[in-house]
């Protein structure tokens, strides 16, 4: 009988031990000709002509293991699966838009549409048409005023199926130069005027899933440029309302309300403004009543944005995707 540090070890003098019985104090068996194997509840047995896997093996391809990696396996595939559905449902919105471009889509008829239009002008030209029209006095940038209006129109004429939001102010001079009182009109007008004439026919539409707001913004909501600051963030508003807007009914399932933008660069009517323009023909500056044959069509082909001119629709998209400098630096390049 022998003591070691580690406890008690018995051995028989002269006796042949086998592996399986020899101890030694760092607690691993050892045979007779040096090699280590670990001691189990069971006896491991090994089959002639394959080596027994390496305790580093053992360690880490557990069952657990083995099933978390194939949890990750799977996880990277739905991603990359996901990925490639996701180009290839680009890449068809892409080739369908263009294809609208060349062959656009089938125009809705307006007949017998109650149609709700802010600009007693509109009216009179209707009337001297030939055509039906009822006029209503309103300043569009005071709430209660567009309520107590719009409530006068459903009541004498019904519910109107296409609201165009045109009403707008315009001032093109330095930032400084705008007073208080400028500043909030053109907001109030352009941006507010909008959204409480839209919220006031916006329900009944939304009820029979069926109706049209039109709202013009402009170039100028799209860039920005100097001398029109507020009138540039008005327009940039529009645009974000439209687009918000459009949103909301995607996510409500109202794919009968239609939203749309509509964003002039600059219409004959507009005379304190004269652009020095390197290509005129790209620029090209509507007359009104062209500018509103051009809007209707876009309406009747339920366009979500409608450019004037339709050929700068490519080059403002384009520009939303380019750093501040390089879209500065095509700027200058366009102007002389």
């Amino acid at each position: 009988m022998e003591e070691t540090s580690g406890g008690l070890s018995v051995r028989q003098r002269g006796a042949m031990v086998s592996p399986a019985e020899e101890v030694v104090n760092d607690g691993h068996p050892h045979d007779p000709l040096g090699g280590k194997h670990s001691v189990g509840l069971q006896e491991n047995h090994v089959t002639p002509g394959h080596s027994q896997p390496t305790g580093f093996i053992r360690r880490y391809l557990t069952d657990e293991f083995i099933s978390s990696a194939k949890i990750k396996v799977w996880e990277v595939m739905v991603v990359l699966t996901s990925f490639i559905i996701l180009n290839v449902k680009a890449v068809i919105l892409l080739l369908m838009d263009v294809y609208r471009l060349i062959i656009p889509p089938g125009e809705k008829s307006l007949l017998g549409q109650l149609v709700v239009e802010e600009n007693k002008m509109t009216g009179d030209m209707i009337e001297e048409a030939g055509g039906e029209a009822h006029t209503f006095t309103c300043d569009v940038s005071d709430q209660e005023a567009v309520a107590a209006v719009a409530a006068k129109v459903r009541k004498e004429i019904g519910h109107p199926g296409y609201v165009f939001n045109n009403a707008g102010v315009y001032e093109h001079k330095p930032f400084l130069s705008h007073t208080p009182q400028e500043i909030k009109r053109l907001v109030n007008v352009n941006l507010l005027g909008n959204l409480w004439v839209t919220r006031e026919f916006l329900g009944h539409m939304i009820k029979h899933n069926r109706g049209h707001i039109i709202c013009i913004s402009s170039v100028l909501g799209y860039i920005g440029r100097s001398n029109v600051v507020p009138y540039c963030s008005s327009k940039f508003g529009v645009k974000g309302m439209t687009e918000a807007l459009a949103e909301e009914m995607r996510m409500e399932r109202r794919s009968g309300v239609r939203v749309t933008a509509v964003h002039p660069f600059l219409i004959s009517n507009i005379e304190d403004v004269a652009p020095n323009l390197k290509f005129p023909w790209l620029f090209e500056i509507l007359e009104p009543s062209d500018a509103a044959s051009r809007i209707i069509r876009g309406v009747r082909r339920s366009q979500e944005e409608i450019f004037l001119p339709e050929k700068l629709k490519p080059l403002m998209v384009f520009s939303k995707v380019l750093p501040r400098k390089l879209r500065r630096l095509f700027g200058d390049y366009m102007e002389n």
